[in-house]
């Protein structure tokens, strides 16, 4: 999963949203160890210094356990409420507002479908929420990031693998196990001997590389480092400091956006091959204006092209890249809209 899935997305906005205001957060979660491994090894005791309540899933299916139902509830990634909580918020005397936070994507429907209603029969309604990349959508979510990033210094889980004093060019592997790294590696490595670059090779925990095809491939040009499960914040450290990530999934993919960095998204595949589709919508979307060479070559990269095809253009792809940047910061961030849009459903009650 990326970062943990769904569990990431929901960690990374709980931490968002404690930030801001005088709000209390409850967030349930069905499995609190995969939790506690983003969330500094102990989810309810970090949970709890954010002013975030962390609680088994179990407890939401139990009106018994509830002292009372949340004024904003968010179902993330169509989780399906419990019936219990449910009828709580139904016999509210003040009706939450209920929010179904989707998957990100940038396919143009969703700019049609955000904050779309969808009445129960209960008497509650609910509002489809899309983070995007457009003035339409629900943008994506910022949290601490300049906060975690302006620092100079590695933090704690990084300190003994960060090569601070380094003067190779730093990528950052963090993919699906499908993904095709031995052979986009050794695209690398043609680079190194043909053009004399060298590079720091960050590989995070349980990546689809074999011992032996490290041991094979390790040269003065080609430096890999194993690096163990990090928390989410010094993931994002680490992001900020490499010069090319590869990332997986949603969360990671936004935190290479917002790194400023080229990237290659490796999008959690589907049978039915709807992540194609999902794909090619981003990649129009995220080229769109930039120089006709890095538009071709980009979207080849994406698609794992061998790095030696589209590299020379790589200072092309960071300005591109940094452009980009700033046009989500320019959106607005999914934290700060939802808090906007709860406040536009106080006022329309």
């Amino acid at each position: 999963m990326d970062n943990y899935g769904d569990a990431g997305v929901c960690w990374r906005l709980a931490r968002s949203l404690s930030n801001r205001d005088d709000i209390r957060i409850r967030l349930f979660c069905d499995d609190l160890n995969v939790l506690d491994k983003i969330a500094h090894s102990d989810a309810i005791k970090r949970g709890a210094s954010l002013g975030i309540e962390v609680l088994p899933w179990s407890v939401a299916h139990s009106s018994e356990q509830l002292d009372q139902v949340a004024d904003v509830v968010i179902e993330a990634f169509a989780c399906e409420l419990p019936a219990a909580y449910v009828e709580l918020m139904a016999e509210a005397p003040k009706k939450p507002c209920w929010i179904n936070l989707e998957y990100l994507t940038a396919e143009s429907w969703a700019d049609d479908m955000h904050l779309m209603p969808s009445p129960q029969n209960n008497g509650l309604s609910k509002h489809f929420y899309f983070p995007g990349f457009t003035e339409k959508t629900g943008g994506v979510t910022l949290g601490d990031w300049d906060l975690i990033t302006q620092s100079s210094q590695a933090p704690a889980s990084l300190q003994d693998y960060w090569q601070a004093d380094s003067k190779a060019q730093r990528i950052s592997i963090f993919n699906y196990r499908h993904a095709p790294l031995e052979t986009w590696l050794k695209g690398l490595q043609t680079i190194a001997l043909s053009r004399g670059n060298s590079f720091d090779i960050y590989i995070c925990a349980d990546q689809n590389i074999s011992a032996e095809f490290l041991e094979s491939s390790k040269s003065p040009q080609l430096n890999f480092i194993q690096l163990p499960f990090m928390p989410q914040e010094d993931y994002d450290w680490l992001l900020s400091r490499c010069d090319f990530n590869l990332v997986r999934g949603e969360d990671s993919f936004v935190r290479a956006q917002w790194a400023g960095k080229p990237f290659i998204w490796d999008i959690y595949p589907q049978s039915d091959h709807a992540h194609e589709v999902k794909l090619d919508a981003f990649l129009e979307r995220y080229f769109e204006g930039s120089p006709s060479s890095l538009n071709t070559q980009g979207k080849m990269a994406m698609k794992w092209a061998c790095p030696s095809t589209w590299w020379p253009n790589l200072e092309v792809w960071t300005q591109h890249s940094e452009t980009w940047a700033q046009k989500l910061r320019d959106l607005g961030q999914l934290e700060v809209k939802i808090l906007d849009f709860v406040k536009s459903q106080e006022i329309s009650r």
